[in-house]
């Protein structure tokens, strides 16, 4: 499944280290079997981010991101309606506009 992860971050020091962790988590292998980050997209003023994760679980992604989070961003979760979506990762359309 896709997952949307919406971050209201709420302690921007701590949110760039708990960026940092992760990027190097995913850099090294290390993030937890069954989670697979696909994008970042952080705002301009550093309040808000979004990030596109492929999860075997809801619950599982949840457990990992707040865990690693904390106190530095609130998290709102949305599975993503594949049939719906456009731009993920092997989806026909996203064949079609390469």
């Amino acid at each position: 499944m896709y997952v949307s992860v919406h971050h209201n971050i709420t302690n921007p020091q701590e949110w760039q280290k708990t960026t940092h962790n992760i990027m190097a988590m995913t850099e090294s292998g290390r993030l937890p079997n069954g989670l697979k980050g696909l994008m970042y997209l952080p705002a301009v003023d550093g309040r808000r981010a979004d990030c596109v994760w492929e999860a075997n679980s809801l619950d599982a992604l949840k457990n990992f991101l707040d865990r690693e989070t904390g106190s530095a961003a609130r998290n709102e979760y949305i599975q993503i309606k594949e049939s719906d979506a456009f731009g993920l990762p092997g989806h026909e359309m996203m064949k079609k506009a390469a």
